[in-house]
């Protein structure tokens, strides 16, 4: 089972599977899993990994991000599209793993992933578009899905906070202690 939450929807996967007119046995083979693998997928009680996920969505005709519920795509919802790990897609942007997992958890770029020459073309490509072909996507999905991945870093960070200032006053203070400064100058 997949142990990050992407948005796998059985009732989706069921209703591409009956447009499809595919069988158990049929997407079982092609996805290269059991027949009760592809069951518990359709019954809802299990998630299947990212890369089953791809082998399931072609064995029903389908994209993957269309057997999927998402509110807000991330850059996680894109590399899990594709069915690949972080390893592989930090390997195709030419970072380590750990550089493209602060990527895809927070938004931030870095110097590594930032505008590349590409002598083929003669010009300076921007990170979207040397970017979103390692995604299998546009550029502008890229873009959006790295706002999100950015907003949710910062809503969740403030959350965090938030709940330690409630738990801990004497943290409350320090921090309101560090704002104070602050406003002070900005109000003068």
């Amino acid at each position: 089972m997949s142990q990050t939450p992407y948005g796998f929807d059985a009732a989706r996967f069921r209703a591409a599977r009956a447009a499809a007119g595919a069988t158990v046995p049929h997407i079982a083979r092609t996805a290269q899993v059991t027949e009760r693998a592809v069951s518990l997928y359709l019954a809802g009680t299990r998630t299947p990994r990212p890369a089953v996920l791809v082998l399931l969505a072609h064995a029903v005709e389908a994209e993957p991000a269309a057997l999927c519920t998402v509110d807000r795509e991330t850059l996680r919802h894109l590399r899990i599209f594709t069915g690949r790990s972080r390893a592989q897609v930090g390997r195709e942007l030419g970072m380590s793993e750990a550089t493209y997992r602060e990527l895809e958890n927070t938004g931030a770029r870095g110097r590594l992933a930032s505008s590349r020459y590409s002598p083929r073309e003669g010009r300076w490509l921007a990170w979207e578009e040397w970017a979103a072909p390692k995604f299998a996507t546009t550029p502008d999905r890229l873009a959006a899905a790295e706002e999100r991945t950015r907003a949710d870093y910062q809503t969740e960070r403030k959350r965090r906070r938030q709940r330690q200032c409630e738990a801990d006053p004497a943290f409350a203070a320090r921090i309101e202690g560090l704002g104070r400064p602050g406003r002070a100058q900005r109000e003068s």
